[in-house]
């Protein structure tokens, strides 16, 4: 969602979604399906030997997109994946070993500084380790993407934004954003994106950023041609930033009064999750 608050997220917050069921003492959905070890990676750690008990971790703490997290919850659970609903203060008190069991850390649309800012500076020491140093995986959507790159801090300091899980500048809002912000509409859009293999979808736009391109990176473009999908590794950790939003109900869709061409995207969420989980590189385009 965005980097920061809209107006008319305090309706969208309040719609309902189909929800997962955790189990209620460890908040984790098993599936009955053995966590994959993944393939390839130019990576220090061999990619059979990344060894996790739980496929994803499901950040839905504070400045969360509530109807996201849910509807994330229920995709996850539709395909048999094995995940653990965690909010700010479980987070929070986690510790590094406790990240590193899982195959994926989800985090998805909301506040981006409402986030990162109430986590601890060793909370956002510890997730940059999981991803860098154990090879946990990392997939954000808009505010998740947003949160993820920012320049690596000093030791022992934080990043000036976010969690910075990627090197790199902060990331700029998709033209859009100024363009509806001047119009003085929601900042909400279905935005065409275009795959390397040459497929288009229509995805919910609603404040996201240009994610980082480059070599090798770029799963999808908006139409402008910027990055709108991309992934890329980040020492040890495979990471993948979504800036539109292919796990929204059609019910949000619908509060905005946005015309949907091709239906939920709810397949090509799942496909971005399950490449997370077990670090499968999409296709991109050639630079």
């Amino acid at each position: 969602m965005l980097k920061k608050a809209s107006v008319f997220s305090l309706f969208v917050l309040a719609l309902s979604a189909c929800s997962g069921q955790p189990d209620t003492a460890l908040g984790v959905v098993t599936s009955g399906v053995a966590a994959s070890s993944s393939q390839s990676g130019p990576l220090s750690i061999p990619r059979d030997s990344r060894d996790f008990t739980i496929d994803a971790m499901l950040f839905e703490g504070d400045g969360t997109w509530s109807v996201e997290v849910e509807s994330l919850a229920d995709i996850l659970s539709s395909r048999g994946a094995s995940y653990r609903r965690v909010n700010t203060r479980e987070l929070n008190a986690m510790a590094l070993d406790d990240m590193a069991q899982f195959g994926a850390l989800i985090f998805p649309g909301g506040t981006g500084g409402t986030q990162a800012g109430n986590m601890s500076s060793q909370t956002i020491a510890n997730l940059r380790a999981a991803v860098r140093e154990r090879g946990v995986s990392w997939i954000g959507f808009c505010a998740g993407a947003f949160i993820a790159v920012a320049p690596t801090p000093s030791e022992g300091k934080n990043p000036e934004y976010g969690v910075a899980i990627v090197d790199g500048p902060v990331l700029d809002y998709y033209y859009l954003e100024e363009e509806l912000n001047r119009r003085g509409v929601i900042d909400a859009a279905m935005t065409l994106h275009t795959f390397a293999d040459g497929t288009k979808r229509d995805i919910l736009w609603y404040g996201g950023p240009v994610v980082p391109g480059g070599v090798n990176r770029v799963i999808a473009k908006y139409p402008n041609g910027d990055a709108a999908i991309s992934q890329m590794w980040s020492g040890n950790g495979f990471v993948i930033l979504s800036a539109g939003h292919p796990a929204a109900p059609l019910s949000v869709r619908n509060s905005f009064g946005l015309r949907d061409s091709d239906g939920t995207d709810f397949d090509l969420a799942w496909k971005l999750l399950s490449a997370a989980i077990h670090q499968d590189e999409f296709a991109v385009f050639a630079n």
